[in-house]
């Protein structure tokens, strides 16, 4: 079955309407790169003031063409895009690409625009891209209609909201001598989105990895669906900008206050095993790097060098990007001992000791003998490849070109990456064009190296992981009892559940809560501490008092009766000073729990992603040092392990310094019933468990806040 992206990258013919002559204008300049870029299909070109363009003939409008057209492109004012739309979608289009700004974008009348545009393309199910984009290219239906000549072709695609990211990607593929499979200017992005782009690309053959350039995320859930799916394949390169601090939204939980919007997008590209980069540089430089290298098995290189600075260099970068730099087995050092320098360490990093920079080959041999040690997935070379017959001697060069080819066929023939980072690597050096032309990546910078490399590892890494992890679900499940206590907070006019009700929420997902009376006098409250067991911990009940601590409405380690009675007075009586008598609905009686470590568990309904669920530890933790972590809902199992295993102050929950370890298991069940709650009830904007007590065996949930959404 063909699928409805198919004659957008794929066209028979093509349309451009509002097709012009004049050099520098947007339809020019895109309709010289469609035909300069010898698209075989038929082009018709839609100008009503022409008869003729670029030699060919000119339209009135596309309806006078009588044919049916797969790609129509659009560059008109926005007062004819409408009519323009509409005669596309009669004419048979399937794919619709609309060049023009000033939409959405620039007001209310703008997006009434849009929405026109899509009600019209709804009628056929019509592709609609853009507006406000700068076009596409697909190298595999030999078009071109970006703007921009002489696009080489490659196995690489490009997702962008902005034409001048594109224009800069387009020019390092022109310098580097790199291609692209299929580029797309998303622009407004009112049709088709991010993760449809993606889903396409996952099973297109003409692409290995996809770069993305992203300003906003409009269905973040999806995206992550869809990534998450396509990393069991291939990489998905994302550029995310617009990076902010604080996340602004109005909190009314420590997980909303907590949920940065940068600490959510990392958090949710990590758990699809989409590799994020900050420039648009490093987002070329990797991408192109999935495109030319084998996968490696695991995360363990060797690096080789003639020079010990550039060793320790390579080594720390390499380590602070999460690989291992391992010690080689005694046998592949007593192997690659007879290439060194004598008395030169073959430990790792290697150390040629000079013998390179006379005779090249001695490179080959020891990338060579670790290629063979099972023990290294990758190779690092750093240092002055290339660059040796300036060191020594014109003679070496050939030399060098030799050793470059053997480097070549080594990582053919192996089929393990071989990554160089060399000062020449900027320079025209034949040695070195030979690298990069057999797949070898080389970069002038250490760091970038360890970068590129690292992803790739990582990548292979996830990609063996999502393979075998299941896909994440999309519908929830109907609680009613759940739904009937939304409808009475509504009914109320309250945003919040009271914390009974949110109990009872907990418990009705089969969560284990400890015993609790709810008290409307002095004479319930102690009655109710004897019946739960001395000491017990008091707290207000009141739509109007979420932080019920800072209203005085907590009094713990209550010991007996008389005790009891009198927090129940005194709580009401603080409690009187921030609300009416009639809105306080009583007071809640809870067990002391014993002794554990203090967590924080948590959702927060985000703009971009949907339900999100945190973990962290409590106390100086999350208040200073907000040691905390985020996924996407709904959870599966090894997000949750990772969710646990990624805070900082993990060890603290296993056994240290004489303690025993906390029962992580029960940590792992709150986390799996949260996601369900999220999942299942869009109803809920933010949920705190606060905190939560972990003990050797089992978890007390002592304190629990929901937040609705109408907030």
């Amino acid at each position: 079955m063909e699928h409805p992206l198919d004659r957008v990258f794929n066209p028979r013919s093509v349309a451009v309407i509002g097709a012009s002559e004049v050099p520098g204008k947007a339809a020019e300049r895109r309709t010289r790169s469609l035909i300069e870029g010898e698209y075989e299909g038929d082009i018709y070109l839609i100008n009503p003031k022409r008869s003729e363009l670029f030699g060919r003939k000119a339209y009135p409008s596309i309806a006078a063409v009588e044919k049916k057209v797969d790609l129509v492109m659009i560059v008109v004012a926005p007062r004819f895009l409408v009519s323009a739309v509409k005669e596309s979608v009669t004419m048979g289009a399937k794919g619709i690409i609309i060049i023009t700004a000033g939409l959405g974008e620039s007001g209310e009348e703008g997006k009434k625009i849009e929405a026109q545009i899509l009600a019209e393309a709804a009628k056929t199910g019509a592709c609609v891209i853009g507006p406000n984009c700068s076009g596409m290219f697909s190298a595999s239906g030999n078009i071109n209609l970006l703007g921009v000549p002489r696009l080489q072709k490659g196995s690489v695609s490009v997702l962008a909201q902005s034409g001048n990211v594109i224009d800069s990607l387009t020019h390092y593929a022109g310098v580097r001598g790199a291609g692209f499979s299929k580029i797309i200017s998303l622009g407004n992005a009112i049709g088709v989105s991010f993760p449809d782009y993606i889903e396409y690309l996952k099973d297109d053959p003409d692409t290995k990895a996809i770069m993305v350039y992203l300003e906003g995320i409009k269905d973040g859930n999806k995206l992550i669906r869809v990534a998450m799916d396509t990393a069991k394949e291939k990489p998905v390169i994302a550029l995310k900008v617009g990076r902010s601090t604080a996340g602004a939204r109005a909190a009314a939980s420590h997980t909303g206050s907590l949920a940065g919007d940068e600490l959510i997008v990392d958090a949710a590209f990590r758990q699809a095993g989409i590799v994020r980069v900050t420039n648009v540089d490093e987002l070329f430089d990797v991408a192109h790097t999935f495109s030319s290298c084998p996968l490696p098995r695991g995360n363990r290189v060797a690096i080789l060098s003639e020079g010990g600075g550039d060793n320790s260099i390579a080594a720390d970068n390499a380590e602070s990007h999460g690989m291992e730099v391992p010690v080689l087995s005694k046998a592949t050092q007593e192997r690659m001992e007879p290439f060194l320098l004598e008395g030169m360490p073959a430990s790792n990093p290697i150390d040629y000791g000079g013998t390179a920079e006379e005779n090249p080959h001695m490179i080959t041999e020891c990338v060579k003998v670790c290629l063979e040690d099972d023990q290294v997935d990758g190779v690092y070379i750093t240092g002055f490849f290339g660059g040796f017959k300036d060191i020594i001697a014109p003679h070496v060069a050939e030399l060098e070109e030799q050793t470059s080819r053997e480097l070549v066929d080594l990582v053919r023939t192996k089929q393990k990456p071989v990554f160089v980072h060399t000062s020449f690597a900027r320079e025209h050096i034949t040695s070195l064009d030979i690298l990069k032309d057999g797949g070898i990546p080389v970069f002038e910078s250490s760091e970038r190296t360890a970068r590129c490399l690292s992803a790739l590892m990582k990548f292979s890494l996830n990609r063996k992981k999502f393979k075998t992890m299941p896909l994440l679900g999309t519908k929830g499940k109907e609680h009613p009892e759940v739904k009937s206590l939304f409808k009475k907070a509504t009914d109320e006019k309250r945003n919040s559940l009271l914390e009974n009700e949110s109990r009872e929420l907990l418990k009705n997902y089969g969560m284990v809560l400890p015993e609790a009376e709810l008290a409307r006098s002095p004479e319930e409250a102690a009655e109710g501490a004897v019946r739960i067991g001395f000491p017990v911990a008091m707290k207000v009940i009141s739509p109007d008092i979420l932080h019920k601590s800072d209203a005085g409405g907590v009094k713990l380690n209550i010991a007996d009766r008389k005790a009891a009675a009198g927090a129940f007075e005194e709580i009401l009586a603080n409690a009187s000073k921030v609300t009416a008598k009639e809105r306080v609905m009583g007071v809640m009686l809870l067990p002391m729990v014993p002794k554990g470590r203090e967590c924080i568990a948590g959702m927060i309904r985000d703009r971009q992603f949907g339900p999100v669920i945190m973990f962290g530890l409590g106390g100086i933790f999350v208040e200073v040092l907000k040691d905390v972590s985020f996924r996407v809902a709904p959870l599966r199992e090894q997000d949750i392990d990772e969710m646990i295993h990624e805070i900082k102050g993990y060890k603290l929950l296993t056994e240290i310094r004489g303690e025993k370890a906390k029962d992580i298991g029960a940590v792992g069940d709150i986390l799996a019933r949260l996601s369900d709650i999220a999942v299942d009830n869009p109803e809920i904007r933010e949920i705190d468990l606060n905190p939560v007590i972990v003990h050797e065996k089992g978890a007390s949930i002592v304190d629990s806040r929901i937040i609705l959404a109408g907030w």
